[in-house]
Formats: structure tokens, sequence, C-alpha cells
């Protein structure tokens, strides 16, 4: 579609395009825009020096596509610090039986090249600055606060220019840009993003496309805003340097007052300091679709390019735990709990993030724990050990993901199955083995595939399997789960055996299978532990994708509630132990889910291992 649009406006004059996409889809950008632009020549970007004779070239004579991989547009050459170091000899008081002593004393210190003075860092609680380490040299690039020069210099190795930059200098003016997966270039000053800023600033016309714009905050939006389209944000007075008031009006921010009081009781007179601090929070005022959206944005469904379109169904799947499983998880939730609630008291967070981690981890692998707690002067403070269940032992949602894939493999359909934990717990190598001993053909796709050879390895290896294993982020953006050819491969069954709580990675995963040109009917699965943390997190998410797929276009009432956003998802999932929740927490995910053409299912699986399937 994105080259279409560029074909046809340029209403058959030559013209000269580049295409911004991920590195696992260079090649299929290539192939897609051959079978699709006639007579288009179509050349892939694979470091600066290919860009040295594009440099050189006149107006374009014909039709021209030059795709580059985003990792490659961002790689420039690496730098390390650039500054003098010198030996200094000073003086130091030091107590002695007599009184302070003087003792001379020699350091290392470090100074800027061009105009001598020491490298140090000021702030405005500290006007005479601090001394920078080398270290911190090492990983930011910094500049004399007195003379401005860099204090880093370029290397040779690795020999390269960033090809983003040389478009921007010697290129230029190209006639078309187009950004594929713009959501992934949200950062304001990230090396991709301003990879992406260098070409926008070379190119005529943009078109920048995603199928998930939203993640939650107004602060993914803005610098996008600014980079593509930003004569309505300069006319309401924001800058690219102040964040705030931006997310002031169109996001929700949490102000956090600190007031200490100093003095004792016994003293004659107490005073008191206050502090104030702001945080960006999820939240989105369904105001910045008016403002800043609506007059260049165009939001498209699948169903509204292809009327032939299969049927997609998707199914949330609650799961009870066995007793076994219940009883100990329900020690280590009231452990931590308790622990957290005491240091949250004090604004100690340090175990809030391995609590979340620990409940939503422990029901998939109940075995294989040590000592879970938090780190206190570089000692761990333990928390609670959770109870090691046996291995051999098939737990209710692993027993409901092998009678899903049986289900599947009995009509002749193949399951990518979405596994988040594949480290120190590996749930993923855990069902490829319980599957493979029931004789099903198990493939498992590793992050150590290279991005651009992932399509290759789906069509390579993913012909005769019942089903494919990985992290959801891995296949995320742009792979088709299917082939074009009635005999290759087509995973039309996708199943979350764990979702997260990352809804960009959700949404974009969970549409791997239903594309243009699929023939079969899709299904899709979320699976969850009931009464854990899995279940708070499945509530947040439902809530988060109804937010997001109204400031696309979809409105609904729950959807303009949750736009106001929660204290931050980690928080959110953490304040939800304490409370009473009576709704079951897949409404919001059927109220998402049912658009009128898809209609979804709910599928319950008890711990007696039956498969319910509702068509």
């Amino acid at each position: 579609m994105g080259m279409s649009a560029v074909h046809c406006h340029a209403n058959g004059r030559p013209y000269r395009a580049f295409v911004f996409a991920p590195g696992q889809l260079v090649k299929k950008w290539k192939r897609e825009i051959e079978q699709t632009i006639p007579d288009c020549y179509v050349q892939i970007i694979s470091r600066s020096s290919d860009l040295v004779p594009v440099a050189s070239y006149g107006k374009p004579q014909i039709a021209e596509c030059y795709v580059i991989g985003r990792d490659t547009a961002k790689l420039g050459p690496g730098w390390k610090p650039a500054i003098v170091k010198r030996k200094v000899k000073f003086k130091t008081a030091k107590a002695g039986d007599e009184g302070p002593e003087q003792v001379e004393s020699a350091g290392e210190f470090l100074y800027c090249p061009h105009c001598g003075a020491q490298i140090v860092e000021t702030s405005s609680k500290d006007a005479v600055g601090v001394a920078v380490s080398m270290e911190a040299l090492s990983k930011k690039k910094y500049s004399c606060e007195k003379c401005n020069e860099p204090l880093w210099q370029y290397i040779r190795k690795p020999d390269r220019f960033e090809p983003a930059k040389f478009i921007h200098k010697q290129v230029r003016k190209l006639d078309y840009l187009i950004v594929d997966e713009l959501h992934e270039n949200k950062g304001a000053d990230t090396a991709q993003a301003n990879a992406v800023g260098s070409l926008i600033a070379a190119s005529r016309r943009v078109i920048a496309m995603t199928g998930t714009l939203i993640g939650g905050y107004a602060e993914h939006l803005r610098p996008l805003l600014f980079r593509l389209s930003p004569g309505t944000l300069v006319a309401e007075g924001f800058t690219w340097n102040e964040p705030m008031p931006f997310n002031d009006k169109y996001g929700r921010i949490e102000t956090v007052i600190t007031e200490r009081e100093s003095g004792s009781e016994n003293s004659q007179s107490r005073g008191s300091s206050t502090s104030k601090a702001r945080y960006c929070r999820p939240g989105i005022m369904p105001t910045l679709f008016g403002s800043h959206l609506i007059g260049n944005a165009a939001f498209l469904g699948l169903q509204e390019m292809n009327a032939a379109l299969p049927t997609l169904r998707e199914y949330v799947v609650p799961i009870e735990m066995d007793p076994e499983l219940s009883v100990c998880y329900a020690e280590v939730k009231e452990r931590l709990c308790e622990t957290l609630k005491q240091m949250l008291v004090r604004h100690d967070r340090r175990l809030l993030g391995t609590m979340l981690n620990t409940l939503m981890a422990y029901p998939d692998h109940p075995f294989g724990w040590g000592d879970v707690g938090y780190k206190d002067r570089g000692s761990l403070v333990t928390v609670v050990k959770p109870a090691n269940l046996d291995p051999s032992v098939i737990r209710p949602k692993e027993q409901w993901f092998l009678d899903l894939v049986y289900h599947e493999a009995t009509l002749g359909r193949q399951v990518w199955g979405y596994v988040q934990l594949n480290g120190e717990r590996d749930v993923e190598q855990r069902l490829a083995t319980l599957l493979r001993k029931r004789d099903f053909n198990v493939k498992v796709l590793k992050a150590s595939i290279p991005l651009a050879q992932r399509e290759e390895w789906i069509d390579k290896n993913c012909q005769e399997v019942d089903v494919v294993l990985s992290h959801p982020r891995l296949v995320e953006t742009g792979l088709d789960l299917f082939s074009k050819s009635y005999l290759g491969h087509n995973f039309c069954t996708l199943a979350f055996y764990e979702t997260g709580y990352v809804l960009p990675t959700m949404r974009q995963a969970s549409r791997r299978a239903w594309r243009l040109m699929q023939p079969k009917e899709c299904k899709v699965y979320y699976a969850y532990y009931q009464k854990t943390m899995q279940e708070r997190a499945m509530e947040l998410m439902g809530k988060k994708l109804l937010a997001a797929e109204a400031l696309e276009g979809k409105f609904s009432s729950e959807g303009l509630v949750a736009m106001a956003g929660d204290d931050g998802i980690e928080m959110a999932m953490a304040k939800s132990l304490s409370e009473n929740m009576d709704e079951a927490s897949d409404r919001s995910w059927q109220q998402a889910l049912d658009d009128g053409k898809k209609r979804p299912a709910k599928s319950r699986h008890k711990a007696r291992h039956e498969l319910v399937v509702i068509e």
C-alpha cells in the first residue's frame, strides 16, 4: 500500500523513493515492490558506500526505490573520549596530634584538549562542578562546559559513516520516504529515532506506517509529531526541548510532593522543606486525536481493504491452578506482598520489580527457584524462597497447550506459540520437550537467528511442523506466518502461552496470521492462570487495548475511561493485589475484540484437562 500510494501520487513522473524498514523486512520490501510496481529499480542499501553513486545521480529518469534497514541506517563509526590526562600534586588537610596537618597527595585529572579546562559537570546544586570520570566519558558524548568543544572523537573501527546522515547531507531532497513500523521510532533521542529524523529532513513527502501507533503514553506521540508534522505543535506553543507542557495538556502527569521536617521537639524553632517531582504516566487525552492526528492520519483496518478476509476468532482462556500450585503461589504472594506494603510506606520500591516478575513467572515455572528478595548494600535480603515443585507433573496450563496443539493438528492446522520466558526460567524449552515426548514436530525460533534471515528460516524449517515456539518480539513486525503457496506453511492458530504486558508487541504479534491473502480461518488464544498476577496483567492490557483503539477511531465509553490511565503498569498491578475486583478480567478484552465482524468467544479450561472450544 505504501509503494502503491507513492506510485499513484507520482502519476507517471519518475521519482526516487527510500524505504526505512526493520531488518527482517528488507528483502520482503524489495520482493513486493518488484511484484507491485512495474519497471521499478529496487536496491537494498547495506552500507554507506552503496549511497555514494546515488549522491551523484541527477534527476531520476525512472521509478527508483532504495530499501534500507533501520539498524543499517543508524550505525555510524565508533568513538572514544578525546581528553588530556594530567597528574597533579595537591595538598589536603589531615587531623594530626597537634591539629590539622597539610599532606601532599597526587592524582590524575582530565582536561579539555582545546582550552585546557578541567572536565567537570555542574548542576543547580553544585555550581563549582563535579569531576567527570573516564568511565562516564566512555558511555556518553560530553562537550566542554567552558569552550563547548566535543570531548570525543570518531575512530576508524568499524570503518563506516552513518547512512542516514549521509543521505541527509549528500543525497538530500528525496521525492518520497516510507517509514515502516513507525511506533518503533518514538524515542526523542535514540540512535534509531534520530536516523529517522535525518531521513525525514531529507525528504519532500513522507508516508509513515504502523499498526500500533499508541503505546499508552502521550509522550510516545510528541517526538513523532515534531519530526513529521510540527505545524500544529508549534502553533500551540510547544517546543522540542520542553516535553512537559505537551504531556500536561494531552497526557497524564503524576506530581509527588515530599515534605521533610527539620529540627527536633526540643528545638525552639522547627522548619520544613518541600520538594516536588513530576512524572509522565500512562494516559492520553482524546483531544489529542482532534488537535494533531485527524488532519494527517488515516486509520484503516484489514476489513476495509479486503472484504474476502477469513474469520478471525479470539479466545480469552482463564485456567484454574491445581491445588498444589495454588497453595504454593498463595504463600509466595502473601510473603512478598506483606513485605512490599511495609517498604512502600517508606517509599522503598526495591522489591516491586522482583515481586511482579516472580508472581508472573512462578505459576508457569514452579521449580528451580532460590531465595527471592532485594539488594541492600550489595547483599540479598531474602523475603521468600518459593517451593520447588515436581517438574515431572504437567500443570493445567501446560495440559491446555498440549490439548490445543493436538486438537489443531487433527484439523490439519499449525500452531505458533508465544512464550515470554526463555532465559533462566526456560518455559519455552520445557514446552518444546513436553510436545516432543508426545511425538509432535516442534521448532523453536531463537533470537540468535538474524533479523534478515527469519523469513527464510520460517520458509525452510516450518513446512511440516505441528508447532513453533518463539518470543512474540521475534515476529511482531511484518512477518507473515503463512506461505502464499497453498503447499507451504500456515500458522493460522496463534496461542499466547504468556502474554506479558507490552501492548504494541501483543497487538502486532496477534495479527501475524490474519493478513491479506490468508485462505484459512484464524484463531488467537490468550491464556492465563486465574487469581494470579497474570490475570491482573490481562485486565490492564485489555483496558489499554480499548484506549489504543479509541484513539485510532474506535471509540467506546470504557475505552475513554481507560484513557485516564493507571499509575504505571507495575504500580497498578501491585495495587490490584489488595483490591477486591469482582469483574471478570476478560470483560474488557471481549468488548475490544467485538467490532461486529469478528466474533470473540470465551474458552474456560479447568484443572480436569478438558479442551472446550466455542465456535
